[in-house]
């Protein structure tokens, strides 16, 4: 069998696109019209095939989006549907054509005997794999109604904690846009004139001064230059944070910068609770329901102590005792841990201090602007004091010569 991607078009028009294990492409053709659709071209690999190459860097499905359709995808399950009427009433109602299109790829892929975790599994886009895995123990289990209850309720603690962390980080953003785009102006347009004003006089200009118009003039005369050189470490730096290394001592660095660093680790705390509670409640084993949280954390220093707990729970360890060598999973919850190993709550327990860490998180969001005030202050006060020394010093200069 030899796996196919295909682009078709069902009784709508609507086009649709995905892959097909096949021994040809006639066959992948006949398998397309048993389903009612229109082929319309078929490919020997996995790749998706697409119409247009630009409009696929945008097509995108919001977290909003996923939760509300989890959701629904619930309350018709729970109503008794069948699994084609859900995707096809569901997939009907979304405005995201993107969405739209996904939905009912799934659908034919579920009529054609795939199971829905699978089917699913086709788009990684729209669904991650914690959604598919916990999709996959639904079915198995027969608790798919479970799951989807719980799967909305990770979705929706996941928004609220993205939208809290953005809300609370918006002044900040602002007041740094707001620097550098006065000092660009300050750069480019007053120290050329300042400095035609200086050269009136024969007073030597501080160092300081100097080292300022010699990168003002630089920006104002070689802006190709320095965007170009900007772009080029912004690309560097992409390009090693994209390898194991970098993305490692990055995501190291970033925990430890002041007030930011431990909101991170706590969000984190709160991320792996929430998701493991998830996962172990559906009835996947710990040592998969790990692998799969520390996927989904989003820091690879993170998900390298998560790894390093699954490779010694593997070998016969308890998960609090694999816990205590790890650097950022917090005391609390490592104790909370082993309550939960003892009692055989763990899922429950989790749950509870998960709850803890989105209160703490909250907390501390709100009280982010009082904490982040004297770092900005100093930031601009800093910034002022330069371009004042840099600019007034040769004032004073001019002075005592003029005086002389």
């Amino acid at each position: 069998m030899t796996t196919f991607s295909y682009r078709a078009r069902d009784l709508n028009g609507l086009l649709i696109t995905g892959t097909y294990d096949g021994e040809a492409p006639e066959s992948v053709r006949g398998w397309l019209s048993e389903q009612g659709l229109i082929p319309i071209a078929v490919k020997k690999g996995s790749a998706v095939l697409s119409g247009n190459f630009f409009s696929d860097l945008f097509k995108r499905v919001k977290d909003q989006e996923l939760m509300l359709f989890t959701r629904q995808f619930h309350t018709l399950f729970k109503a008794g549907m069948d699994m084609e009427t859900i995707l096809t009433t569901l997939g009907n109602q979304t405005r995201n054509k993107y969405f739209s299109e996904a939905l009912i790829r799934i659908r034919t892929d579920v009529a054609g005997g795939s199971n829905l975790s699978r089917a699913f599994a086709q788009h990684p886009k729209i669904f991650p794999g914690l959604y598919t895995n916990m999709l996959a123990t639904g079915e198995e289990a027969g608790i798919l109604d479970e799951v989807l209850a719980q799967l909305a309720i990770l979705i929706e603690k996941d928004i609220t904690l993205k939208t809290s962390v953005k809300s609370a980080t918006l002044y900040p953003k602002i007041v740094i846009v707001v620097l550098i785009g006065a000092t660009f102006v300050i750069m480019t347009k007053v120290i050329p004139e300042l400095t035609k004003f200086y050269g009136h006089y024969k007073s030597e200009l501080p160092p300081l001064t100097k080292a300022l118009v010699a990168v003002s003039y630089f920006f104002r005369d070689y802006t190709h230059v320095a965007l170009a050189i900007m772009a080029g470490i912004v690309f560097a730096f992409r390009r090693w944070r994209s390898t194991t290394r970098g993305g490692l001592i990055v995501d190291k660095l970033k925990w430890r910068i002041p007030v930011f660093g431990p909101l991170g680790i706590m969000v984190a705390n709160a991320r792996f609770a929430n998701i493991l509670g998830s996962l172990y409640k559906a009835g996947i084993t710990v040592s998969r329901a790990l692998s799969i949280t520390a996927l989904t954390i989003g820091n690879a220093a993170f998900t390298r102590e998560i790894e390093t707990v699954r490779g010694e729970v593997d070998k016969g360890k308890g998960i609090a005792e694999a816990m205590r060598q790890t650097k950022y999973l917090s005391p609390l919850l490592i104790e909370t841990t082993a309550i939960g190993e003892r009692s055989g709550s763990l899922d429950e327990l989790y749950f509870s201090i998960g709850s803890h860490f989105d209160m703490e998180v909250s907390h501390t969001l709100k009280n982010l602007t009082t904490l982040l005030e004297p770092m900005l202050l100093v930031v601009i006060f800093s910034m002022v004091a330069f371009f004042m020394l840099a600019i007034f010093l040769p004032i004073m200069n001019i002075s005592s010569v003029v005086l002389h």
